[in-house]
C-alpha cells in the first residue's frame, strides 16, 4: 500500500487500520470455523447451530442504539475500548470452556458487543479517508487481514486434528488478538464535523424509542438507502439460512477433518478476499452500489448451486469434495465484493449524514432476517431435506441480484 498519496490523517489513519487488521485477521478466523468447532468439538445438535447462527445478526438489533450513542459521544475512542473488553477479551473464558451452551453465551459478547464497533469504524473511514481513495485502502486492510486468517486458520486447523481440546487455547489467543485490534482503532483520531449538532439530553425512554423513530424516519426518507435494504434482506435470507446446514453437510456427510474443513471454509474460501479486495474496492468505488451488489450476488447464486451438486455425487467422494471446493471459491469471490459492499455501501447513501446511524440502521436490518432465515432453514431441512435448503437460498440470492439490477436501471444512476 502506498501512502506517499495521502494527507497525514489519512496516512495515520490506514496505518492503524491495517495494524488493527493484522489482528482482526485472528479472530475472523474463528468467525469462519466457529460451526466446525461447535458440531466436531462441542457435538452440537441441530437446533444448537441454528441458534448459534441467530446469534450474529440478531444481536445486530443492538446497532441502532449503539450507533445513536456513538453519533453523540464526544469522546468517542472509549467505545472501542468497550468493544474490546466486553466484546472479545471475555472469550479469554474458552479456557474454561465446557459445553455448546457456554460457547453460545461467549459468541452472544462478542457479537453484541461487534454491532458497536461495525458504525462505530464506519465513521471512522467516512470523515477519515477521502471517498475517491476509500474502497481501495478498505480492499487492502481487507486482503491483510484475510492473510492472517489463512495463516492462523491453516494452524488452528492441524493443531485440532492433532488434540481437538486446543480449542480452548484458540479461543483464549483470539480474545487478546481482539483486544489489541480494539484497541489500535481507539489510538484513530477521528476528525469532527465542521459544525457539530447539539443534541438535547434524552429521557431513558427517548433513548429506547428515538434510534427506532430515527431509524423508520431515514428508510422513509432515503428511498435508495430503503432499496438498497431491501436488496440486502432478500440476500441475506439465502445467506443466514444455510449457515446451520453447512456444518452439517461438511461434517457429516462429506465427513472432512478439521484441517479439510478448516481448508474449505478458511483458506479456499479466503484467499479470493485476500487477491481481489484492493482491486474490487477500487470498483466499488467507480460503480453504483446497485450494480456492485447485482454482480455479488449473482455469483454468489452458484455456491449453492455447487453444494447441490457436491450433495448429489458423495458416492464419487473425490468429486464431490472438489465441487464442494469449488463452491467456496466461487464464494470467496462473490463474498469479497458482498463484504465491500456491505461496509462501505451505507456511506455513500449517507452522503454529508452520520455515516454512523446509516451503518446502525444497515446492521440493524440483519436482526430481522437473522431469526427469520435459520428456522426456515431448519423448517426445510426438517420437511424436505438438506438439498432443499440450498435450492431455496439460489433462488432468494438469484432474485436478490435481478432486483438489484431492475433497481439501479429505475434510477437512471
Amino acid at each position: 500500500m502506498r501512502f506517499k498519496n495521502l494527507n497525514p490523517v489519512e496516512k495515520q489513519t490506514a496505518k492503524l487500520l491495517l495494524w488493527s487488521a493484522v489482528f482482526n485477521g485472528v479472530l475472523v478466523s474463528l468467525y469462519q470455523t466457529q460451526d466446525i468447532i461447535a458440531r466436531k468439538a462441542l457435538h452440537a445438535e441441530v437446533w444448537q447451530l441454528t441458534v448459534m447462527a441467530m446469534i450474529w445478526p440478531v444481536s445486530n438489533f443492538l446497532s441502532i442504539w449503539w450507533g445513536r450513542m456513538f453519533e453523540k459521544s464526544r469522546r468517542k475512542s472509549r467505545f472501542f475500548i468497550f468493544v474490546g473488553v466486553f466484546g472479545r477479551l471475555t472469550m479469554f473464558y474458552g479456557l474454561w470452556l465446557t459445553n455448546m451452551n457456554q460457547f453460545m453465551i461467549l459468541l452472544a459478547l462478542v457479537f453484541s458487543f461487534n454491532s458497536l464497533l461495525i458504525p462505530a469504524q464506519n465513521t471512522i473511514w467516512q470523515r477519515n479517508i477521502d471517498s475517491r481513495r476509500r474502497g481501495k485502502i478498505y480492499g487492502y486492510t481487507m486482503s491483510l487481514g484475510i492473510l492472517i486468517t489463512v495463516i492462523v486458520t491453516f494452524i488452528a486447523g492441524e493443531a485440532l486434528d492433532t488434540n481437538e481440546q486446543l480449542y480452548k487455547q484458540i479461543l483464549a489467543i483470539t480474545a487478546v488478538c481482539g483486544f489489541i485490534a480494539s484497541f489500535l482503532l481507539s489510538l484513530i483520531k477521528i476528525k469532527e464535523k465542521e459544525i457539530e449538532p447539539v443534541y438535547s439530553k434524552l429521557s431513558f425512554r427517548e433513548t429506547i424509542t428515538d434510534p427506532i423513530k430515527r431509524t423508520l424516519a431515514l428508510l422513509k426518507k432515503n428511498k435508495p438507502f430503503a432499496t438498497f435494504e431491501r436488496s440486502f434482506s432478500i440476500y441475506g435470507m439465502g445467506f443466514i439460512m444455510v449457515q446451520p446446514v453447512l456444518p452439517i453437510f461438511l461434517v457429516d456427510m462429506l465427513k472432512l477433518s478439521y484441517t479439510g474443513n478448516f481448508i474449505a471454509k478458511g483458506i479456499i474460501s479466503q484467499i479470493p478476499m485476500l487477491l481481489l479486495s484492493p482491486y474490487l474496492g477500487k470498483l466499488h468505488d467507480k460503480l453504483h452500489p446497485f450494480r456492485f451488489i447485482c454482480l455479488s450476488f449473482g455469483m454468489l447464486a452458484l455456491f449453492p448451486a455447487l453444494i447441490i451438486c457436491s450433495a448429489l455425487t458423495l458416492k464419487w467422494h473425490l468429486l464431490s469434495v472438489t465441487l464442494t471446493y469449488v463452491a467456496f471459491a466461487i464464494f470467496g469471490i462473490a463474498m469479497t465484493g458482498v463484504n465491500i459492499a456491505w461496509n462501505m455501501g451505507s456511506i455513500f447513501f449517507a452522503g454529508k449524514e452520520d455515516a454512523s446511524m446509516y451503518q446502525g440502521v444497515h446492521v440493524t436490518m440483519t436482526g430481522i432476517r437473522g431469526i427469520l432465515a435459520p428456522l426456515l432453514g431448519l423448517l426445510l431441512l426438517k420437511t424436505f431435506g438438506m438439498i432443499s435448503v440450498f435450492a431455496v437460498a439460489f433462488c432468494f440470492l438469484v432474485t436478490a441480484s435481478i432486483i438489484s439490477w431492475k433497481d439501479y436501471k429505475r434510477l437512471h444512476i
